[in-house]
């Protein structure tokens, strides 16, 4: 206990030594400028992450569900409280893949309904509430109950019927709301789930775990205020001035649906603005990979089962030409630096290749290997927005359309297609 008591006065006696003077009142201005910056520090928090704001009802589209990975749909979610620490939220997802790009004549291999409902206890909730950290909302940590049925329809073989898949999992997440129209939920959960017996699948009963993240829009009810409008650029440094930005993509860089079920992607891009102009030049490189793992009941009319297991590898990149349109008139308005921050228009060039090694395993013990490779070059135009967040935060939406060739091994003559394009990259910024 001395030596504790010893280290607080000597921490004390510090901080006051740096900031002495021969006039005793300097010290009492230090005091405020403390305590109002810690107050500052909490305004922001609250205008990103809507702590101080309640609500009973929220309505979220997840919009990450539908960037191009190896699945992508829709997800909606309402989610209700029914006491400060206890809600239910419902959520309904339309899945689908397709085995080839949409412009092409694609035809959709499976689609798949999705019913979630789920009981959720805010553990925290209430103890943030009597301390004045937080209102009765949706911001916060919780432990949750879920029962799942997913609804699996395969278009590319009518011959095959549906399947109806049955789970039960207990989950931990963290959830938030992002300014007054966001949020994003980022669960883990272990549990059970039937898997039925059909003419494709084996029917087991077997324990599974996942990640699930969600990000997107949100409404909520009561109507969020959003008093503090100096918060606004505390949060995305409006007046920071920037000509080259280091970002690390976060948000792509691991997902698992299942443990049958991974992939990642490493993305490190450099932007660089061309002088004072709102013109820039950003060059990425990305390091993508994927383990799937699936066991079918019969395959080609073969009484044996099997097991099919793929590894890939892939590597690519693009280079971007950007116009970020609103910036001189927002420098001109004094509501903006010189930065790398706001709307923009793109043209882009993408190049990507990837090699697929593939296990096939057979009930009566005989295995096979098969490789696969693919190659795509692509260029197209974007409309996009880009903020940084805090000091070391940064956030990248965009969306639009590319024509570009590919080729693989299983068709090697090349083709020529038309791509919609999304991506949104969350990460760390320099």
């Amino acid at each position: 206990m001395k030596i504790i008591l010893a280290i607080l006065i000597t921490t004390a006696t510090c901080a006051i030594a740096f900031g002495q003077s021969n006039d005793t009142t300097f010290v009492s201005i230090g005091q405020d400028t403390s305590r109002f910056e810690k107050q500052r520090f909490i305004d922001r928090y609250n205008y990103v992450f809507g702590t101080h704001q309640p609500a009973r009802w929220i309505f979220k589209w997840d919009a990450g569900s539908m960037l191009p990975v190896d699945e992508r749909g829709l997800r909606l979610d309402a989610e209700y409280k029914i006491s400060q620490a206890i809600s239910l939220n419902a959520s309904y997802g339309l899945g689908f893949s397709m085995n080839s790009s949409l412009f092409d004549g694609g035809d959709l291999t499976f689609v798949a309904h999705r019913f979630r409902a789920e009981s959720r206890w805010y553990f925290d909730m209430r103890r943030r509430i009597l301390n004045g950290r937080s209102a009765n909302n949706f911001s916060g940590n919780y432990l949750g109950l879920e029962w799942a049925q997913d609804i699996r329809i395969r278009k590319s073989d009518a011959t095959l019927p549906q399947s109806i898949y049955h789970g039960v999992s207990a989950r931990f997440g963290i959830q938030r709301r992002l300014f007054r129209y966001g949020y994003f939920d980022i669960s883990y959960g272990i549990g059970f789930r039937e898997y039925p017996q059909t003419v494709f699948y084996r029917g087991h009963v077997g324990i599974y775990t996942d990640a699930r993240l969600g990000v997107g829009f949100a409404l909520t009810s009561p109507k969020p205020e959003m008093t503090d409008k100096a918060a606004y650029c505390n949060v995305f440094q409006c007046f920071r001035e920037e000509k080259r930005m280091f970002k690390i993509d976060l948000f792509n860089l691991f997902r698992a649906a299942t443990l049958d079920r991974i992939q990642g992607s490493l993305r490190v891009a450099v932007e660089q603005k061309l002088g004072e102009s709102p013109f820039s030049i950003e060059g990425q490189i990305r390091l993508d990979g994927s383990y799937y793992s699936f066991e079918y009941d019969r395959y080609n009319n073969s009484p044996l089962y099997r097991t099919f297991k793929s590894n890939t590898i892939g590597i690519g990149g693009h280079l971007q030409g950007r116009y970020y349109y609103g910036l001189k008139r927002r420098i001109a308005t004094g509501k903006s630096g010189n930065n790398l921050s706001g709307a923009y228009f793109a043209g882009q060039v993408d190049l990507n290749q990837s090699n697929t090694q593939y296990t096939i395993q057979n009930s009566n013990g005989t295995t096979s290997k098969q490789a696969a490779t693919f190659n795509r070059k692509s260029a197209g135009l974007l409309w996009g927005i880009q903020h940084r967040i805090f000091d070391n935060g940064f956030v990248d939406l965009n969306f639009g359309a590319s024509i570009g060739n590919d080729k693989s091994s299983s068709q090697p003559k090349e083709r020529t297609l038309i791509y919609l394009l999304s991506a949104l990259r969350i990460g760390l910024a320099f």
